[in-house]
């Protein structure tokens, strides 16, 4: 028999087990562990253990990733993403002109803006947000018109606000975590290389789960110095033939 050994995170073909579509394909992941557990009960003879019962095997898959398709996160979420309009919240920092106007890169939603003076990080908050009125505005007051915010006549040349508004774009990508949302069975197949000791030569290993369903708990964590590391779990269980997991070596 052949001794081999594997350094690869195997190429993850991902089907929604209730159509057979496939759902994502994934070659980025940089680990998947599949790990296997099961209930040992023994019989004891003069307190040694003498006979062992198996039962209740469990089977996770967890895959570990840095870059990943924001359907991953649909996946885990129980969700779909959307294309299409959506209202997407931005801030941006103007400085007042010699005419006591600014003007804004989008076109805020009637309603959605709010003006604060900031200091000369453009961070810091400077005083309290000012008041939106419909025309001529006074001390610490501005008025919206489309694009252009209009100081009052006594605001200084110069001085910059951070303008906090909402626009509607035509092209936003959106996932929706929902409190009643969770996620679906999939088909699994991992795609591997696998190499003979003597030889050398890799081969490849196909390794199919044929019912697994991702756990609800995952976590995204972003860094200033680390990059964002995507961690999903499946649960696997068996198929109608109690198959859980099925190897197979390609040797051509």
């Amino acid at each position: 028999m052949s001794v081999y050994g594997i350094k690869d995170c195997a190429n993850l073909s991902v089907f929604d087990k209730a159509t057979s579509l496939p759902a994502l394909f994934s070659d980025y992941a940089n680990v998947s562990t599949n790990e296997w557990t099961s209930e040992r009960v023994y019989a004891n003879s003069k307190g040694t253990r003498s006979i062992a019962w198996d039962a209740d095997r469990q089977s996770t898959l967890v895959v570990e990733m840095e870059t990943f398709d924001l359907k991953w996160i649909a996946l885990v979420a129980g969700s779909d993403i959307k294309k299409g309009e959506a209202t997407v919240s931005k801030r941006e920092v103007v400085t007042v002109g010699a005419d006591k106007k600014a003007t804004l890169v989008g076109a805020p939603l009637k309603g959605s803006v709010a003006v604060v003076a900031v200091g000369a990080d453009e961070v810091e908050h400077v005083g309290e947000p000012l008041t939106e009125v419909e025309a001529d505005p006074t001390a610490s007051q501005y008025m919206v018109d489309g694009s252009e915010v209009t100081f009052a006549t006594d605001a200084v040349i110069g001085s910059k606000y951070a303008v906090y508004y909402i626009v509607l774009d035509a092209d936003v990508k959106t996932i929706v975590i929902a409190s009643d949302k969770f996620p679906k069975s999939y088909r699994i197949v991992a795609d591997a290389l696998i190499r003979e000791k003597e030889t050398g030569k890799d081969e490849f290993v196909q390794i199919e789960y044929p019912n697994a369903r991702p756990q609800s708990n995952f976590t995204i964590t972003m860094s200033a110095t680390e990059p964002t590391n995507l961690s999903i779990t499946f649960d696997l269980f068996p198929n109608k033939d109690k198959e859980m997991a099925v190897y197979k070596i390609i040797t051509d």
